[in-house]
């Protein structure tokens, strides 16, 4: 396990009941390649601590396609693709509980009388142990839109957790368009603009992308959704040399002029024992401001590109990220194309988003030049929306009232999609 981007706590309206001191609320959500979970304590509001680890259910599968067409197989594959999940959330949540007692208060036993579980469409079917069989076939029809409350025994029979302790799964806007994005907007205010115009990116492997378009004289406020699906290279999981962002991976390149030659920096400062998704980015830019590559990606001599020792990147993997920023980028110019109203600010969150560097992620075209100036990086927004909930039902009726409001555009259906996804996969 290891800490992830903390985020920030929306603004909470009204706390519905009196929590006694040891009571703890969780907060999950689920990505498609990582699990966050963070711990709070219900009577003040504090964050205990937040732990993540890679999603289990990947050795079926690195993306959501891949796990659907996996568990729709028969019966026994829908049934270890929920086992799998909720046996890993359980080992999670014993830790937090087992985190949450050596911070208590001295004499208090933790423990945890509210979760909230966020998380794209497929990942909350597969938790719920729905059938994602409408999921692979148009019209992409999941079984349920979510937005209820069960007890953790109706997920798993017997378990460390209390088996009336309630869980509360917030509201999807379609199959493409998760409860991960309604959590990021609640966490974002996306309930409470009313004047700018603002786009949201949670990046990761599936990349959801929200624009919220402000009231004018001729149309009233409304949001558009889209996913773009990146793909695992964000996470650096279909990465030659590829690693989470955890001690020894390459979070940085540059280019050292006397020596000419590669400088790769390491998170903790450790041995070079792969890259992550921002060390990715990082290399590119590099590549592409030093002239190792062409603006095609094309590496102009060999096949990799070596980082430090054992540590490079080859021309599969270059490859593979122009797939996923490019997937990214059409999803953005398509929704801006919606809108005749000027962006006033961009949002990046996710645990990915949150650690890229601006103007290298610019250079290589993963959104345009002219967004430097309105980034800001939010953190895990999905997470504390969806903690956010812990504490507060009117936060929960306000995320109804958002996936309700939310218009879901399905990328692949656009006219002239796979011209403009073609157009932005050079650098």
């Amino acid at each position: 396990m290891q800490i992830v981007t903390y985020g920030n706590l929306p603004n909470i309206p009204k706390i519905d009941c009196d929590f006694l001191p040891y009571e703890i609320g969780i907060s999950v959500d689920i990505g498609t390649t990582t699990i966050a979970a963070s711990a709070w304590n219900l009577s003040t509001q504090k964050l205990i601590y937040v732990v993540s680890e890679k999603n289990a259910q990947s050795k079926f599968g690195f993306d959501v396609i891949n796990r659907i067409n996996f568990s729709i197989q028969n019966e026994e594959n829908a049934k270890k693709m929920h086992e799998t999940i909720i046996n890993q959330l359980e080992k999670m949540f014993s830790a937090l509980i087992s985190i949450s007692s050596q911070k208590m208060i001295r004499g208090f036993r933790p423990q945890i009388s509210r979760i909230v579980i966020t998380g794209n469409t497929t990942m909350l079917s597969f938790v719920c142990g729905f059938s994602t069989k409408n999921m692979a076939q148009v019209p992409f029809t999941p079984q349920s839109k979510f937005g209820f409350e069960v007890s953790w025994s109706d997920l798993k029979s017997s378990s460390v957790i209390p088996k009336n302790t309630k869980v509360y799964f917030p509201p999807i806007i379609g199959a493409f368009i998760g409860a991960d994005t309604v959590c990021a907007m609640i966490d974002c205010g996306f309930d409470s603009f009313c004047e700018n115009e603002i786009l949201l990116a949670d990046i990761g492997t599936n990349c959801e992308i929200s624009l919220f378009i402000p009231k004018t004289e001729n149309h009233d406020s409304k949001i558009i959704c889209t996913a773009a699906a990146a793909g695992p290279a964000f996470e650096a999981s279909n990465i030659s040399c590829g690693m989470p962002s955890s001690s020894g991976a390459v979070d940085k390149v540059s280019f050292d002029e006397s020596t000419k030659k590669i400088v790769a920096h390491t998170i903790e400062n450790k041995i070079a024992k792969g890259v992550c998704g921002s060390g990715l980015i990082s290399s590119i830019s590099t590549f592409l401001d030093y002239g190792f590559i062409e603006k095609s990606g094309m590496i102009l001599n060999g096949d990799n590109i070596e980082l430090a020792e054992n540590v490079y990147v080859s021309q599969n993997d270059i490859r593979n990220f122009q797939l996923a920023k490019s997937a990214v980028r059409t999803g953005i110019d398509f929704l801006l194309s919606k809108s005749d109203v000027k962006l006033s600010k961009f949002l990046l969150a996710g645990g990915f988003g949150s650690k890229i560097d601006l103007n290298e992620s610019s250079k290589i075209g993963l959104f345009p030049s002219d967004f430097i100036e309105k980034s800001v990086q939010v953190g895990n927004a999905a997470l504390f929306g969806a903690a956010a909930m812990l504490f507060s039902e009117n936060i929960r009726k306000s995320a109804e009232n958002l996936s309700k409001k939310s218009i879901q555009v399905n990328l692949a259906a656009i006219p002239d999609f796979q011209k403009h996804f073609i157009e932005n996969m050079s650098f």
